[in-house]
């Protein structure tokens, strides 16, 4: 006896709900037509077009870039502490001003 078809059944994970699909031999075998041609042109595309080869000038050219924006920015963030411990301390001496200009005020 031959099969007709073929069924699919899903269990999804987080759900109690069971998810059943048919397939007919026909589109079994469309299905697999298509997953056989995708990987085929896929294969294809990947000869055709290889990996692209980076020169080791490029690549030491890049990786100083690199290393010299690394620096950049901890010189960046380094700068940016200090300016906010700066302002930090103008903001304690900007109270004290206040209260002191509020107490001669009230004399």
């Amino acid at each position: 006896m031959k099969t007709t078809s073929w069924n699919l059944i899903v269990l999804p994970p987080n759900s109690p709900r069971v998810g059943q699909l048919r397939f007919s031999c026909k589109a079994g075998v469309i299905l697999l037509a298509a997953g056989i041609l995708a990987f085929l042109m896929t294969v294809f595309l990947l000869l055709m077009y290889p990996r692209l080869n980076v020169n080791e000038s490029s690549r030491s050219r890049l990786e100083t870039e690199n290393q010299t924006l690394r620096i950049e920015n901890e010189n960046a963030t380094f700068k940016i502490r200090r300016l906010d411990a700066d302002l930090t301390r103008m903001e304690a001496q900007s109270k004290v001003v206040e209260e002191l200009m509020t107490k001669d005020e009230g004399d």
